[in-house]
């Protein structure tokens, strides 16, 4: 290993209450939290949940500050708390969508509606 690699420390993780309507299994947290967030950050959060709904502790996510953010992680009592279910991209991340996904994903809005 070399003299300059550090081992990321681990934390203990909790759920939530729901913060949408969404699934973490969705195939929607796949398709547009990832044009949000990224694809390390969306996978760092789906780690954060199943480690979370197992009680179970986790190396500290490289994309942290990005998921603090957005709300679905929060720090709570020395855990890192994440939501149970996601809300919808909010508009403030959906800058990130090219065109066409930004078209998919008002029609998907209105069919969730």
């Amino acid at each position: 290993m070399r003299p300059t690699a550090r081992v990321r420390p681990t934390i203990p993780t909790r759920l939530l209450e729901p913060a949408g309507p969404i699934h973490p299994s969705d195939p929607y947290v796949r398709r547009y939290w990832v044009a949000a967030l990224g694809p390390s950050a969306v996978t760092e959060l789906l780690r954060l949940v199943t480690a979370a709904s197992r009680g179970a502790e986790v190396r500290l996510p490289r994309c942290l500050p990005a998921l603090l953010r957005t709300g679905l992680v929060k720090v709570v009592d020395g855990c890192l708390g994440v939501v149970s279910m996601f809300p919808p991209v909010p508009e403030e991340l959906r800058w990130r969508f090219p065109p066409a996904l930004k078209a998919e994903h008002r029609r998907w809005l209105a069919s969730a509606n």
